[in-house]
């Protein structure tokens, strides 16, 4: 068997593995949810709805920081578009999120904008360029936080180290210059500046930190995760979020990024099952912000159509 031939079928393997996974982690919900339904009530007792209602504004910030990144690389790569057209896009991308499957976001995201003219070689670079450093990022930045508070063996260490993984991994020489050889040998050149891979970074790291600080004030509104600090809620919460997104078995890592947030930051391993259900419930928080979002901007994209279709005169 030839070395192409494995690739195909380990290609073709990974549906089947992913859809394993998702059976067996509905099975796992439901019987965590028989055998530890009181505790988690308990744990969801209280709740106070101000700092949840905080969080979901504060996630609206995230599309625009989005829209930021795709803005900032596609200018660097040479194409210059409205920062309102890609907010839309991005926007009306958001149900893709829900679809089990790796690269379905990212993908929907290249094929609306390049509905509207867009060449396919910047955005295929800027798709790949937003997954390698939303990934490098949440996981060094976690990593120097979680290091910084002392709540990793090894203390400052660990900001040595994720000062090396995050330098290792964004560079320009590793990143982005790697992905404009693989175009070039498509005929297709690709600009680049040390300005603009700066601004694309100073974006990806804005939307971590304000992700971060979205997670922060929903944890808040639980009496029972009054005990976690506000720094090493945000410093587990993008390390979980960095590992559920490079396991390619779980979409969007769901079950991956909440037992993460379960073993760094709740004591116990009742408690840590508890705990996950209120992890979890951040992604609601995310689920209505791209419920409202979605909605808007189809009702904008129509009415951008019809416009257009008027006749003149």
């Amino acid at each position: 068997m030839t070395e192409r031939d494995r690739r195909a079928r380990l290609a073709g393997a990974v549906p089947w593995l992913r859809r394993a996974y998702l059976a067996a982690l509905c099975a796992a919900i439901i019987w965590l949810a028989d055998a530890h339904w009181s505790r988690a009530v308990e744990v969801l007792e209280g709740a106070r709805p101000a700092p949840i209602a905080a969080s979901l504004l504060l996630s609206f910030c995230l599309l625009g920081l989005t829209s930021a990144i795709w803005y900032s690389s596609l200018r660097m790569l040479g194409h210059h578009m409205p920062i309102t057209e890609i907010a839309t896009v991005i926007a009306r991308s958001l149900p893709a999120r829900y679809v089990p499957m790796g690269v379905t976001l990212a993908a929907a995201r290249v094929a609306l904008l390049r509905s509207t003219g867009a060449p396919l070689a910047p955005l295929t670079a800027t798709a790949a360029l937003e997954m390698a450093t939303s990934a490098s990022l949440a996981l060094s930045a976690g990593l120097a936080v979680l290091g910084a508070v002392g709540a990793l063996p090894g203390g400052l260490a660990w900001t040595a180290v994720a000062v090396l993984v995050a330098g290792a991994i964004i560079a320009p020489a590793a990143g982005l210059r790697t992905v404009a050889r693989l175009v070039e040998r498509r005929g297709v050149v690709l600009a680049m500046s040390w300005s603009g891979y700066v601004r694309v970074l100073g974006a990806a790291l804005a939307y971590w930190l304000c992700n971060s600080a979205a997670f922060v004030l929903y944890l808040s509104a639980f009496p029972s995760a009054d005990g976690i600090g506000s720094l090493e809620a945000a410093g587990a919460f993008m390390v979980a979020w960095a590992v559920g997104f490079l396991t390619v078995l779980a979409p969007q890592g769901l079950g991956v990024v909440e037992l993460g947030l379960a073993a760094l930051l709740a004591d116990g391993t009742e408690g840590g099952v508890a705990m996950s259900v209120v992890f979890a419930g951040y992604r609601l928080v995310h689920l209505a912000r791209d419920l409202v979002t979605s909605l808007a901007a189809e009702i904008i994209a129509t009415r951008r159509v019809r416009r257009g279709s008027e006749p003149m005169g």
